[in-house]
């Protein structure tokens, strides 16, 4: 009988330790901005505003929060751009991640909700980084008259994922896993060689985001959003890209559709990219923003 009874209480001490680190690594870290909330058919999306200028609205990646984007952010702000950087459904105080039959369609009206709320009226810009990049361009398509142009970070979503990089991958949302052996698998997805996998990248992984975002890719085929419009495209390529790299996404992009298509090729950088080469994204988003904003 105690032994029964000390087997009952070990199991519940490793499940209470399981559930705090899964709940502690799932944490991501606090986003820059004034913390803003809009609503949609009861959905509460929640975002982060800094700045003064033309907006862009920043779409992260799968099942990742706003905050990947403080650095770029306050890059562009200090450039005269407004950034809302966007919670996901399930993340921060967004709410309606165990909505059910969602498509890509439904999340870029969560986008064009947030973008009345913050420029009624007016053109914006949207930024959408990897998963992101499927909203971003599923907005600019269904909303065109709403776009001054589209800036994609790790472009992919036409081309399978090599099966290691894509188990690696999965893996990065193992957060109760021991750091030691998942950290390698964060890197092999995301990161370049001798790039460092920074400690906010270790946390913030929601998978419950992630499931609906992926359900609502499978729901939409990738011809209704990948011409991502009729605004202009920049596309910020990281080179060591394993997830979506050049031959699949930029190159792929030039060739269909030419002089819409700008592309700033970024070294020793994959598919996080945001935190790997910080300064030289900043300087291309820029260009481009300031580009796009002033023409006619």
């Amino acid at each position: 009988m105690r032994v029964v009874v000390m087997a009952g209480l070990a199991l519940v001490f490793f499940a209470g330790i399981w559930a705090y680190w899964s709940y502690r690594e799932t944490l991501p870290r606090q986003a820059a901005g004034t913390l803003k909330l809009a609503e949609r058919e009861g959905a509460a999306l929640s975002y982060y505003v800094s700045g003064n200028g033309p907006l862009v609205i920043m779409i992260p990646s799968l099942g990742r929060a706003a905050s990947d984007f403080n650095e770029l952010a306050g890059a562009l702000n200090g450039a005269g751009f407004r950034t809302a950087a966007i919670d996901p459904r399930g993340m921060g105080k967004s709410s309606g991640a165990e909505a059910e039959g969602l498509t890509l369609h439904d999340l870029a009206k969560d986008i064009d909700t947030i973008a009345h709320e913050e420029a009624p009226g007016e053109k914006i810009f949207v930024l959408g980084h990897a998963f992101g990049n499927r909203v971003a361009r599923t907005y600019a398509s269904d909303f065109p008259e709403n776009v001054k142009g589209t800036l994609l970070l790790a472009a992919g979503g036409k081309v399978p994922i090599a099966p290691r990089i894509r188990k690696a991958l999965g893996r990065s949302f193992y957060v109760f896993a021991p750091d030691f052996w998942r950290r390698p698998e964060v890197k092999l997805a995301f990161f370049a060689d001798g790039n460092t996998v920074p400690d906010y990248w270790m946390s913030g992984w929601n998978w419950k985001t992630a499931k609906l975002q992926v359900a609502a890719t499978q729901s939409t085929p990738a011809k209704e959003w990948w011409q991502g419009g009729s605004a202009p495209l920049l596309i910020i390529q990281a080179m060591q890209d394993t997830i979506a790299p050049p031959e699949h996404t930029s190159v792929l992009l030039k060739e269909e559709f030419g002089s819409r298509i700008t592309v700033a090729e970024i070294e020793n950088a994959g598919h996080a990219l945001l935190p790997e080469q910080p300064e030289k994204i900043a300087e291309a988003a820029i260009r481009f923003l300031r580009e796009k904003d002033s023409a006619p």
